[in-house]
């Protein structure tokens, strides 16, 4: 069909379509996450999972304060965005993550980690349920009385470790140790921070205490070892079968525009001639009134306009004699009350029609008024 001058062939632009939706589709499942709920898929520890198990309640409180974030990459990779690390009920740290992450804390992070762990020596025997104290002061520990915790427990005290928390039979729930700059506070229990026990007693006061950085940092929810790995190279993105139908989906978009030679949007329409510039209406205006020598239409509208102007900015003129207006304005506006009032007088005055120079002159005294009123609007609103 033709449009502007333009030919466009039909049938191009229904392929165009029908393979830019294809695309879309395509680059929708691709990016738009996991084809199943990440908080249902999400395992107990994961700050995705809004089970019982999961820590999707204090992930949410932190972000309220826009200082959580989830990473999902190995921990080689901490830097010093991250102020905070939570590594929550894995199955296990490799020798070499242990040394990365102490390399971290070494330089000044905190890390928090619940649940055995491979990479870091303790025995763990279970309990009942019930309730942990602080056993020393400590800054993390501060105002806290009571924290609702699980079955967790350490077999015994860890050597050179500070005990934070015990239960009620003295067995040690929470201990931490210092790593250069940094600290590592470790759980045997993992129920305390879980969804189910977040708002229990004081664990939600004891989780802010340890994991809320000052001065705006940012808290990170270890989700690599719970499987939510982010690619560290694009080509990462597609996986497998994904590859190869991305290649021979660019190959087929390159085919169908060479063959067609589709285009999207339509021609251009012919450039419209500018309308006349406001200067032009009021220059041919002006001549017209001062051909047949409407002064005192002028002066009328310039009247009408100065007693609107006043009476927006005092908040009314209506019954009120000039010298009112002038006095009530003043105070606004910061122009002399006898000022304004002059202007009101002498444009009211249809008795004594001015000539063009004093016409022209009053002009610009209202124009001035009117931006000492519009400026007082402004600063007042």
């Amino acid at each position: 069909m033709a449009r502007g001058g333009c030919h466009i062939r039909k049938r191009g632009d229904t392929w165009a379509v029908i393979v830019g939706l294809i695309a879309l589709i395509f680059v929708s499942v691709l990016f738009g996450g996991d084809p199943q709920p990440r908080a249902r898929l999400a395992p107990a520890g994961s700050s995705w999972a809004q089970t019982p198990e999961g820590l999707s309640a204090i992930y949410a409180v932190l972000a309220d304060q826009g200082a959580a974030r989830r990473w999902t990459l190995p921990l080689d990779r901490l830097d010093g965005s991250v102020d905070r690390l939570v590594v929550w009920n894995v199955d296990g740290l490799d020798p070499d993550e242990v040394d990365a992450l102490e390399a971290w804390v070494f330089a000044g992070g905190t890390a928090l980690v619940g649940g055995p762990l491979s990479g870091f020596r303790g025995t763990f025997q279970p309990a009942a349920e019930g309730t942990a104290r602080p056993a020393a002061p400590h800054p993390a520990t501060l105002g806290i009385r009571a924290v609702s915790v699980g079955s967790g427990r350490f077999g015994g005290a860890p050597g050179e470790r500070l005990i934070h928390l015990k239960d009620e039979e003295g067995r040690p729930v929470l201990v931490s140790w210092r790593v250069g700059e940094g600290r590592i506070f470790w759980s045997a229990d993992t129920a305390w921070l879980s969804n189910a026990r977040i708002g229990e007693a004081q664990n939600l006061d004891l989780a802010l205490q340890i994991l809320l950085p000052p001065d705006g940092g940012q808290v990170a929810f270890d989700e690599y070892h719970h499987g939510f790995v982010a690619p560290t190279h694009w080509w990462q993105v597609l996986r497998g079968s994904l590859q190869a139908f991305g290649l021979m989906l660019a190959a087929a978009v390159a085919l169908l525009f060479w063959s067609y030679g589709a285009r999207f949007g339509s021609p251009l329409p012919a450039p419209e001639r500018p309308p006349r510039a406001a200067v032009e209406y009021v220059h041919s205006m002006s001549r017209l009134y001062r051909r047949v020598g409407a002064r005192a239409v002028v002066l009328r509208a310039l009247h009408r306009s100065l007693r609107t102007e006043l009476s927006r900015l005092t908040g009314g003129a209506e019954g009120l004699s000039h010298g009112e207006i002038a006095g009530r304005a003043a105070a606004r506006c910061g122009v002399p009350a006898g000022e304004i009032e002059r202007l009101l007088e002498r444009t009211a005055d249809l008795n004594h029609i001015p000539a063009d120079a004093e016409l022209i002159d009053l002009a610009r005294q209202a124009e001035k008024l009117r931006r000492r009123i519009e400026h007082a609007t402004y600063r007042d609103g």
